[in-house]
């Protein structure tokens, strides 16, 4: 059984979090403000502006995904007031389906320092002390590409559980790979990094890390892993179910980790 948190109308999560949002690459810099004052998560991104085309609403559609992730209690959403990507059409998509929701505009708040009074006091508004809830199925992500056999082994043993698998691997870089994970709603994942990419996470989902056996770099920075190369299906199961329970993985302890935007197009 594990115990979560019950995060209003995002559902059950194994972590409960605010996340301050900037609907465009103009209020990155007052998102960490707010999120370092208010002990929220947030990430930077160069993206609300200059984009066309599809990308406009496929990204308004990940930042709903994002405030709407079960791990996630609230999100105070900073716009600059003239992007392409508007906030207030950003919170009232996000807003429908997840009411713990609010917008602060910059060009409306007596510039910067105004800005970051009132994004500091509408955060704090929205902070819940979310009740502990129980969770019988997890939605379980798997980023990479793991040894077949340990592949095999761990599935079954989520099958037994009566959890979900996610599988994500279409690139690289984690970090794109976890974009799909995000959409997903999964809880926490693994992850299998390729040989020449450093252990790395998430800031709203945690990551458990596997080195490579092959891998120079991770047999140097083996201790940066929640796993070592060869590590069974059961030991690994069992390592994510207890960060499922609360224990912090290495990449939040640490507090590495990005969240990456899917985008079609090139900015313009």
């Amino acid at each position: 059984m594990i115990t979560g948190y019950a995060n209003n109308s995002r559902g059950v999560g194994v972590r409960s979090l605010q996340l301050i949002l900037p609907s465009v690459v103009c209020s990155t810099h007052l998102s960490k403000k707010v999120a370092e004052e208010v002990g929220a998560i947030t990430f930077s991104h160069q993206h609300g502006c200059a984009i066309i085309g599809p990308d406009v609403a496929g990204v308004n559609d990940f930042f709903v995904a994002l405030a709407g992730h079960p791990n996630i209690h609230s999100t105070l959403v900073l716009g600059l007031g003239c992007e392409t990507l508007q906030g207030n059409e950003l919170t009232e998509s996000i807003a429908v389906k997840f009411p713990e929701t609010k917008y602060v505009v910059i060009q409306e708040s007596a510039g910067m320092t105004g800005a970051l009074e009132l994004s500091v006091e509408a955060a704090r508004q929205l902070r819940v002390d979310a009740p502990h809830a129980p969770l019988d199925h997890l939605v379980i992500g798997v980023e990479g590409n793991p040894e077949a056999g340990l592949l095999d082994g761990f599935a079954d043993l989520v099958a037994k559980a009566g959890h979900t698998l996610v599988l994500s691997n279409d690139f690289k870089e984690p970090s794109r790979n976890f974009a799909k994970l995000i959409r997903e709603r999964t809880h926490v994942i693994a992850s299998f990094p390729d040989a020449n990419q450093p252990p790395t996470g998430l800031p709203l989902i945690p990551v458990v890390t596997i080195a490579n056996t092959q891998s120079l770099l991770h047999q140097a920075l083996v201790d940066d892993f929640d796993c070592r190369s060869g590590t069974s299906a059961e030991h690994l199961f069992e390592r994510l179910l207890a960060v499922a329970n609360g224990e912090a993985s290495k990449s939040e302890a640490k507090k590495i980790g990005e969240i990456v935007v899917p985008r079609m197009v090139r900015s313009v």
